[in-house]
């Protein structure tokens, strides 16, 4: 394993293989991409992008957001919305691209994005962002990272991509807490990324709690293929996923009802969540909240938000137990009998919660 992983900050564009100076504004593509970015099979049947030039696009997309005074606005389903704008400037027409789309129970959920099926890319998209109250969950956001490489990793497809844009201060959280933890991760372009799953199970709980039913028993592998300027102390990180060595998709054996549902009644109800089983969902949906604001860029969240993220990762509680514990057992204001008194979240509003970031997992 190498020393301290590197993660270079880049200040300006350059070099072979670099996008051209001249942008198209955000939303738009050009007739200089689509004849010069993309690479044909001769008949002109496909194409087939140069993910290097295509990723440092889409940097030069969310840059421009930011030049033009949007970076609050910016999360990750924008990233997502110009990678498909870039993919069709480099030759990817929209009916070749699905995003949100089912993956073997392997993969754990939903993937961000889809080309030619899943034999053909996926990808993984992440842009997370710091906490407005000044309190950063930096352990959970880390599993939330990891987890992308290990469903990507176990995917059937001859791309796979895991693609995040960082800040700076993100960026060296991840460093130090690799090294710390036994994980290679590189941000330098060239770099290899090796995650050994003894390493990545070993990890704190509100990490592991994140990554859930991804967990991989083998070494999974990726190379950082570049490293790109995306605005104010923002870089777009590309990786190129190869996969897991040995091994396969494993659970957590120290907290098991963590991903375990549970089961109905003789009425077909949600039978009444045991202690375990409510600890479990706890976590379950704190990280699914967690997710939501991270992708939103808002602290704010609804529960249908929470629903829809768990559905995703297919995690199996019912909907009923998902709407009782964030209105009852996680939420600071409600009290009384059979009440379990988390305070994980306050109620701000009709419908919406935040998270009460100081709590502890």
């Amino acid at each position: 394993m190498s020393d301290a992983p590197v993660w270079p900050v880049p200040q300006t564009l350059g070099g072979d293989g670099a996008p051209p100076a001249r942008m198209t504004p955000p939303g738009s593509t050009s007739e200089h991409d689509r004849r010069v970015a993309g690479r044909s099979d001769g008949a002109g049947a496909h194409t087939e992008p140069d993910w290097i030039r295509l990723w440092a696009a889409v940097a030069q997309r969310i840059a421009a957001h930011g030049r033009a005074g949007r970076t609050h606005l910016l999360t990750e389903d924008v990233l997502r919305f110009e990678t498909v704008l870039a993919l069709e400037g480099f030759g990817i027409t929209p009916d070749r691209v699905a995003v949100e789309v089912p993956g073997a129970s392997a993969i754990g959920g939903r993937l961000d994005l889809v080309v030619d099926g899943l034999a053909g890319a996926v990808v993984e998209l992440k842009f997370p962002r710091d906490s407005r109250t000044g309190i950063s969950p930096d352990t959970m956001t880390f599993g939330e990272l990891l987890r992308d490489f290990l469903r990507v990793a176990v995917a059937p497809a001859a791309e796979r991509w895991v693609i995040q844009v960082l800040n700076d201060r993100l960026a060296r959280y991840v460093a130090a807490a690799s090294q710390r933890s036994g994980l290679s991760w590189s941000g330098a372009p060239g770099q290899q990324v090796r995650l050994p799953g003894a390493a990545v199970a070993a990890l704190p709980r509100t990490a592991t709690q994140a990554i859930g039913a991804a967990l991989v028993a083998g070494m999974v592998t990726a190379e950082c293929v570049t490293a790109e300027p995306a605005g104010d102390q923002l870089t777009l990180y590309a990786y190129r996923v190869q996969g897991v060595t040995d091994g396969g998709p494993v659970t957590l054996a120290a907290d098991p009802a963590a991903t375990t549902p549970e089961p109905p009644n003789s009425s077909g109800a949600p039978a009444e969540a045991s202690a375990a089983t409510r600890e479990g969902a706890r976590r379950v949906i704190l990280a699914a909240a967690q997710a939501v604001t991270s992708r939103s860029g808002r602290a704010e969240f609804t529960m249908p938000e929470v629903i829809a993220e768990m559905r995703r990762r297919g995690t199996g509680y019912a909907e009923a137990t998902v709407r009782t514990m964030i209105s009852a057992h996680l939420c600071a204001e409600s009290t009384g009998d059979g009440v379990a008194g988390y305070a994980d979240l306050t109620r701000v509003g009709r419908g919406l919660y935040r998270r009460n970031e100081a709590q502890d997992l």
